[in-house]
Parts: C-alpha cells; structure tokens; sequence
C-alpha cells in the first residue's frame, strides 16, 4: 500500500466521512450484538426458555439472514440511486435502529433485541454494496488499493472494540444504560459524518429501472379478466391489485437475487474461489458465535476469556492475511490457500481432542477469568491451536479473494462480487444453524471444531487437486 496515498486520502472529504462511518457502523454492529450475547450466554436471557446454546446461535442467524435476502435488492438500489444518498439514508436509519435496541436493552426485552437485530442485518445489506459502489466513483483507480486497505484495517480495529466493550460493559451496573447512550451517540456520530461525504451518482442508464417498471406493468388491468366491466374493475382493483403490490417488493427481491446468483453459477472459474471464500466467512461466523458458550460450557472461563478469544481470532487472520501477502510476492499464491487448508484441519481437531471429554460446567460455578485462563500453562496448547487456526484462516482466504476478483469479467464485476457476498451471508447463516442443531441433538460444543476440520479437509483436497492440474501444464484454477 502507498503510504503517501493512504495519507492523502485521509485529508479527503471524499474519502475520510466513509471511512469514519464505516467504522463506526461496524463498532455498532458488533457492541450491540457481543452485548445481547452475553445476556444471553452469561446472565440467563432467554426467548421461549430455548437454552443459550440455541438461542446465540439464532440471534446470530438474524444479523445474517437478511443480508442474504436484501443484498441482490441492494445492489440495484445502490445502481439505480446516488450511493451517498443511500449511505446517508442507512446511516439515518441507524439512529433510529439504536434507539430501539436503547430500549430493549432499558426493558431487558429479549424479543425487541432480537427484532432490532434482525433489521440491522437489513440495514447493513443496504450499506455495503453502496459503499462498494461509491469507492469506484469516489476515487481515482490508483487509490482504490490504498483505499480499500485502510477501511479494510479500521474495520477489524472497530470490530474488535466493539466485541469488547459490548462483552465488558453490559454485565456492569448501570450496563444497559450505558450501553444504549454509547448506540446511539455512535449512531448520530456516524450519520453526520456520512452528511460530509459528496455525491457519487451513478452512471445515468435508464435500462437500470428495467425490471421495476416490467413488474410495475403487471398490475395494471389484465388481459385474462375479459373486457372492462364494472364487476371485473371492482374485483381487479379492490382484491387482486393490492396483492400484487403488496408482493411487489417480494417478488422484485426473489427476481433480483435469481440473476445475481446465475450470473455466477453460470461462471465456474469465479464460482469457485467465491464458494471457498463463503467458508472462510461460514468459518468465522461460526466461531464467533460458538466462543461464548465454548467458554462458558466446556473452559469454565467468564466473558473476558471471550474478548480474549475474539482478539485472538481478529489478530490471527490479520497476521495470516500479511503473510500472504508478503510471502507471495507475485508467484501463485493458491498453495497458501492449500497450507491454510491444511492447518484449519490439523488446529480444530486438536482443539476438540482437548476438550471433548470436559465435564459440563455447573451453572453456579465460578468462572476462571482471562488472565486466570492464560496464566494456567494446561491451556497454552488450546490457545495456540486457536491462534494457530486463525492464521491459517488468513492465509486460506486472501488468494481465494484475489483469483475471484482477477477472473470477473470488469462489466459483471459489480455482480459476480455481491453474489459472493450473498454466498458469505448463506454460508455463515448456515453455519449458525449447524451449530443450533448439535446443540438440539445434545452433541458436545466442541463436535462443532471437529466438523470445521472435516469440511476444511475437502477444501484443502480439492484445492489442491485443482492446483496439480495447473502444474501439469493447464493455467491453475482453483
């Protein structure tokens, strides 16, 4: 990265407001969601007295859902519509989204929580492919790198802030409320930044509108129903007619996510390294998700030893991703993706041979905090595994990231991209639903690091078979 460039940018308005909303949007995200879960998996929240072992993975699934759902919606939206004045309206919608979870927090109302969770998911669909679309237009190509990695870096920083202080602050006195002011300060912060960004309107292509207008088209009277008639008039425009508009927005949504996911089933060579990105992001989400009651259930270890964990993983797949890229240099980079492979296989199952046997931790016992947990060596071997499994995270990912990029044809980048972030969202929805269900089957909490390995050794398997292909004489294809 051009460190005379990511200092320009700084000094940007057309650059700096995105860059601090972002940030701020993303320490949101995350403070009010490791705060719910650790009403959840610490102090007894519940929803239908499900236990918290199925309840976090739940709430987890609500953050992603939607963005599995709205991301192809959004994108048109970000195609159709000035992308700042998107960005702005996210941002707005924000405050009032973290006034809502204020209230939820004050009422100690699981079922607001969890409902405000579910239209953050929304709201953060709606964000990313904008600020996607908005950097292209915002800056110069030679900024895009520079600019990419600096929102790339204050974005991990801003997670890992927001997963500790939601983990710390919310089992404080007067957490709830303390939680609820700094949401919504945040949200009101990051909106005003956003207000200084400039507009990035896109290209003016009437075409865009296309399949609005088509559908639109369907619910004027219809040919089917015979010639007008005032009986036929009343049923079209009093039954008939208000459903179709009604499943309007629906219908357009399903249409639009059909056609971004064709785009790339229909282009293998950028499918691929898409479908082994999804992992990575099936595999964050799952382990974020997991920590809490891996702690708690099977180490005995309070919500520290969790903002422990979570720095861990954070910091590991950051140095993984560095190690990519400065060892890669400009050769293949696809075996770092293989020894990645490879060590998300051999890390999670010594993970779960260390710890399957536990005996469950009594509800009333007293928890060992992070200090506790790291001073005792019997644990040193489970936390390297856990950084060492973070690493090979980093290092699986980025060269998946780089080939998807690289094989998108430019004039369907835009698409075959946020169909990759669809995959993300589905892949990491599933994986929260996997853990959901070994917990309702009552298998042990770290079956979950066993299944992790299982799926890494056919990724690493069939990475590395696509890569002896392309050494025997064929361009390598992952």
């Amino acid at each position: 990265m051009s460190a005379r460039i990511a200092l320009n940018l700084l000094g940007q308005r057309r650059y700096l407001p995105l860059l601090v909303a972002q940030a701020l949007g993303a320490f949101n995200d995350n403070f009010f969601r490791y705060a719910l879960v650790t009403l959840v998996a610490y102090q007894g929240m519940t929803v239908m007295d499900l236990p918290s072992a199925v309840l976090v993975p739940i709430a987890a699934s609500l953050f992603t859902l939607p963005i599995f759902l709205f991301s192809a919606m959004a994108g048109r939206v970000s195609d159709v519509f000035d992308r700042t004045r998107v960005l702005r309206f996210t941002k707005f919608a924000e405050i009032w989204l973290m006034l809502l979870a204020g209230t939820g927090f004050l009422l100690e109302n699981p079922w607001i929580l969890m409902g405000t969770l579910f239209l953050m998911g929304v709201q953060s669909a709606f964000f990313a492919p904008a600020k996607n679309a908005a950097l292209p237009t915002l800056l110069e190509p030679q900024e895009l790198v520079p600019g990419n990695a600096l929102i790339s870096g204050s974005l991990n920083m801003a997670v890992l802030l927001g997963v500790g202080f939601g983990t710390v602050l919310i089992g404080g006195e007067g957490g709830a409320g303390l939680v609820a002011a700094i949401l919504v300060a945040v949200a009101v912060v990051g909106w005003l930044s956003m207000r200084q960004l400039p507009p990035a309107r896109p290209p003016e292509d009437e075409s865009r509108l296309g399949i609005f207008e088509t559908y639109w088209s369907w619910t004027r009277y219809p040919s089917f129903m015979g010639p007008e008639n005032a009986s036929a008039k009343t049923v079209w425009a009093f039954v008939l007619r208000p459903v179709m508009i009604l499943l309007f927005p629906l219908i357009v949504l399903i249409i639009e996510l059909i056609l971004v996911l064709w785009v790339a089933f229909v282009r293998p060579l950028v499918l691929r390294p898409l479908i082994g990105a999804a992992w990575f992001w099936m595999l964050a989400a799952s382990i974020v998700t997991l920590m809490p009651n891996f702690a708690r259930d099977v180490l005995g270890a309070d919500a520290t030893t969790v903002l422990f964990f979570s720095a861990l993983f954070t910091i590991g797949a950051a140095i993984g991703a560095v190690l990519c890229g400065t060892l890669s240099g400009k050769g293949d980079a696809l075996p770092f993706t293989i020894a990645g492979a490879i060590g998300l296989v051999i890390f999670p199952l010594d993970v779960a041979w260390q710890t399957i046997g536990n005996p469950p931790v009594p509800a009333d016992a007293v928890l060992v905090s992070s200090a506790e947990f790291i001073a005792d060596s019997g644990n040193w071997r489970l936390i390297a595994d856990l950084g060492l499994a973070a690493i090979s995270a980093g290092l699986f990912v980025v060269p998946l990231q780089a080939m998807a990029q690289r094989r998108a044809p430019a004039q369907l980048r835009g698409r075959l991209l946020a169909a990759g972030g669809i995959l993300n969202a589905a892949t990491a929805t599933l994986g929260q639903a996997t853990l959901a269900i070994l917990a309702m089957f009552g298998l042990p909490i770290p079956t979950a690091f066993v299944l992790i390995a299982l799926v890494s050794a056919a990724f690493a398997g069939l990475t590395f078979w696509r890569w002896w292909i392309g050494h025997r004489g064929k361009d390598a294809i992952a």
